[in-house]
């Protein structure tokens, strides 16, 4: 249940929400809950930091270009092994049990986010990026690369 909470702001800040607003498309209410429960999350969570991406604003890991969505599913390929993640992303421990707790208080956001990803193909690329370009490469080219 949400609740209505009066806040005063200097008239610079205000006029700086209804631009992010606008860009956002929300309204200032929505724009300024957002931005609350993102700076709290950040307090609450160790290498927490929200950004925007091209899919919207995303939880990242500080210091990284790398979304936590995208460390869980990396784990998920070593079986969720702390360790191996690390050594892969040639992290800390601390930083991916940084992304696990924030994926384990919010695993919707962070199931949905790798659902699209895996639904993502050339074609919801090129709609992104319209300068992208499909290339083939044979396999008897990767196999000698082996």
């Amino acid at each position: 249940m949400s609740k209505v909470v009066s806040t005063r702001l200097p008239g610079e800040t205000e006029a700086r929400l209804q631009r992010l607003a606008r860009r956002l498309g929300k309204t200032p209410s929505e724009t300024g809950a957002m931005l609350i429960e993102e700076s709290l999350r950040e307090i609450e969570f160790a290498y927490i930091e929200f950004r925007n991406s091209p899919v919207g604003r995303q939880a990242y890991l500080k210091n990284s270009n790398l979304s936590v969505w995208q460390v869980i599913m990396l784990a998920k390929q070593y079986q969720s092994n702390l360790e191996q993640t690390a050594t892969h992303l040639e992290k800390s421990i601390e930083w991916i049990k940084a992304a696990f707790n924030y994926a384990e208080a919010y695993p919707e956001e962070i199931t949905n986010a790798i659902a699209d990803d895996l639904a993502t193909n050339y074609t919801t690329l090129k709609r992104i990026l319209p300068q992208i370009e499909l290339i083939s490469i044979p396999l008897d080219v990767l196999e000698s690369d082996l």
